[in-house]
């Protein structure tokens, strides 16, 4: 078992109060859980308003999976966040039984 973790920084400068924020953020959210299928929440930097940052984790049965899911999570993030995304980590942890 291989569980992907990802971590997206996403600079919102357009956005002048929480509520723009919050509403980028349901939308990120709620699409990536609806179509993935993954876990998905803000989990850094709630107060900033113009700082959106966005954990995510992925349960994969192998190692190329999870890159492969690694991959299309970014396209998504990059395709739809409706700022600039200016920090993208990632890990990959193994599982043996």
């Amino acid at each position: 078992m291989f569980i992907l973790v990802m971590r997206f920084v996403i600079r919102l400068s357009w956005s002048h109060s929480l509520k723009d924020k919050r509403k980028v953020k349901r939308s990120l959210v709620d699409s990536m859980r609806n179509r993935y299928n993954v876990s998905v929440k803000e989990v850094e930097a709630k107060d900033a308003q113009q700082t959106l940052v966005i954990g995510l984790s992925y349960t994969a049965l192998s190692q190329s999976e999870a890159e492969q899911m690694s991959e299309t999570f970014t396209d998504y993030i990059y395709e739809n966040s409706e700022g600039e995304v200016s920090l993208v980590e990632q890990e990959v942890f193994t599982f043996y039984n």
